[in-house]
């Protein structure tokens, strides 16, 4: 990831750039699937503050820079918002968490309807921010 991709992102989110929000940012645009925090620890740098990550990564879903999504261990996985598409920050996308390796994946192929809050009938008294959906079964590495 570049560095002007890098500022364009905390820019639009009003955010100083850090080594550890930009470390994190870096890390995320390379992952192929959503990733935890522990995973996300692993490839920044040794001396690197756990909490300050946990803290970067609550500001980052605040801001809708990261969306998440809990597995199927109740660990939180990040990706950028948009599955990893550095200009969008709301995601579409329904996720998959796999019941026998615990493996979640951004479904990038499908598309949640623009549409599906209203057809789910929620009452007018709710405000829905975005709506996620998460599909539970078995992935192809495991079937």
């Amino acid at each position: 990831m570049s560095d002007e991709v890098v500022e364009r992102l905390l820019r639009k989110a009003k955010l100083r750039r850090t080594p550890v929000r930009a470390g994190v940012l870096e890390v995320l645009t390379k992952a192929s699937r959503p990733m935890g925090a522990v995973e996300i620890l692993e490839k920044l740098p040794p001396h690197t503050d756990a909490v300050t990550v946990y803290r970067t990564l609550n500001t980052y879903t605040k801001k809708d820079v990261v969306h998440r999504i809990r597995g199927e261990d109740r660990v939180w996985r990040y990706a950028l918002g948009g599955g990893g598409a550095q200009e969008k920050t709301v995601h579409r996308h329904p996720h998959f968490v796999c019941e026998m390796c615990g493996r979640v994946e951004c479904l990038h192929e499908a598309e949640i309807p623009g549409d599906f809050v209203k057809a789910l009938g929620v009452g007018r008294k709710y405000v829905v921010s975005y709506p996620e959906v998460v599909l539970h079964g078995v992935c192809p590495r495991c079937r």
